[in-house]
């Protein structure tokens, strides 16, 4: 016998089952919803973080690659730059992600240069949390920032250098490449930057450096003053006038009291010394004026005038120069450096003097190199960067000569072209700036 009132509960009973497995698939599904999202979350956001690091990396480099040519002549050098360097370090489609060209902008007046990307990465389980897509971006401010520096430019200016425009190839390097990085397109000074240039042939011309040469007997001619080597130690070490003068040159047959013509041809460049100078116009200037005749070659003696005019054993002495300087070898967050090129082989029997003149062409030379090596040495010693270009010179012995006097392998230079010498003048200037990640 059936109870109607226990045929009711049972059926209620039945529908609250019935209800309860429903509720729970919506339940369940929700779960694997938010599994899955969860899940989706946490890989999508995986691949954020790998492409945020790759593409971070990628704008450093960029903006590091774009500090390093804002000083080119050509306003929009950095820009391709930057987007070179860009596209090697993160290529097109990387991890799936839309990326588009950097977004480059000079600020500080052109010294600083801040460089932004945007890219677009689709998602994969996060597109059941209706996401179909993630921004990721990232940036980078570079500083153009050069040390303080004092640097001696000793440029060879023998008669050679006329020869298949040698000359204008060493004036563009110097000009156009690295003194534009030194100092910034458009800065004439730069604080804490100074730089010296010495032409040397047979000799360097210290044309108006009253306190160097001894004032008599009067020079021969007051626009071409080269001096002779001093004895022993003296002839290449920094030691000051006042601890051991010089004397006008005057031994052999190219002295200016027996041929003053010969003398200016063959011993006394043209081109004066110009100490440290604040004013990249004055550097400037005197390299356009560079004019080479048929001077000898005596890299030793360039050499040694160019640590001269870094010593701090020359402050005061050298006119038109600040009487600080140079500062002293140790001075905090500063540096010397020069930097000493030639184009051909030594020829100091060329010029025949005091020092010299009971030597055989080939001893001469022995002991012109000897000296130079010895120069470099002691300059080196004295915290000094030297950094050595041999132009278009395929004499052996030269090239190692001059690769044993740099600062390490990587500060020696062999350009074959003008080009190639551009591109040196070029790494050297940068290698003598410093660049610095400041964002």
């Amino acid at each position: 016998m059936r109870f109607p009132v226990f045929t009711k509960g049972r059926s209620a009973l039945l529908r609250y089952k019935r209800n309860e497995e429903g509720t729970a698939i919506v339940l369940l599904g929700f779960a694997v919803f938010v599994l899955v999202g969860a899940a989706g979350l946490a890989f999508d956001a995986g691949r954020g973080y790998m492409l945020n690091a790759r593409l971070s990396q990628a704008v450093d480099a960029a903006a590091l690659a774009g500090g390093r040519s804002l000083s080119h002549s050509d306003d929009k050098a950095h820009e391709e730059i930057i987007r070179k360097y860009f596209k090697a370090n993160l290529p097109d489609g990387y991890m799936g992600a839309e990326i588009p060209e950097p977004t480059i902008e000079l600020l500080e007046g052109g010294d600083e240069i801040e460089v932004t990307v945007r890219a677009t990465v689709p998602t994969t389980l996060m597109r059941v949390l209706g996401s179909e897509s993630m921004q990721i971006a990232a940036r980078a401010v570079v500083h153009r920032q050069v040390k303080g520096l004092e640097v001696a430019l000793v440029l060879d200016h023998s008669g050679s250098m006329e020869n298949d425009n040698k000359i204008d190839d060493l004036k563009s390097a110097v000009n156009n490449d690295l003194l534009p990085i030194l100092f910034g397109r458009t800065n004439n000074t730069v604080q804490n930057l100074y730089v010296s240039l010495v032409p040397f042939a047979g000799r360097t011309n210290l044309k108006g450096q009253f306190d160097v040469y001894p004032e008599s007997p009067a020079p021969r001619d007051a626009d071409y003053v080269c001096l002779d080597i001093r004895r022993d130690e003296f002839a290449e070490n920094d030691a000051p006038p006042k601890k051991e003068n010089f004397e006008h040159f005057s031994q052999g047959p190219y002295a200016p009291y027996r041929n003053l013509r010969r003398y200016r041809r063959k011993v006394c460049p043209e081109a004066a010394i110009i100490p440290l100078v604040q004013t990249r116009n004055t550097i400037e200037d005197a390299v356009t004026a560079m004019d080479p005749d048929d001077g000898c070659t005596r890299y030793d003696i360039g050499a040694v005038w160019g640590w001269r005019t870094l010593s701090p054993k020359w402050q005061g002495v050298w006119e038109d120069s600040a009487s600080y300087l140079p500062l002293d070898y140790e001075e905090k967050d500063m540096q010397k450096a020069i930097v000493i090129m030639t184009d051909g082989r030594n020829t100091p029997a060329c010029v025949r003097d005091v020092s010299t003149e009971v030597m055989s062409e080939d001893d001469q030379r022995e002991a012109s190199e000897a000296a130079f090596a010895r120069i470099c040495a002691d300059m080196k010693a004295n915290g000094i960067v030297v950094y050595t270009v041999t132009f278009r010179l395929d004499d052996e012995e030269t090239n190692e000569l001059f690769e044993n006097c740099a600062s390490g392998k990587d500060r020696y230079f062999r350009p074959s072209s003008g080009e190639s010498l551009k591109a040196d003048f070029t790494e050297i200037a940068n290698d003598l700036s410093t660049l610095r990640l400041s964002q």
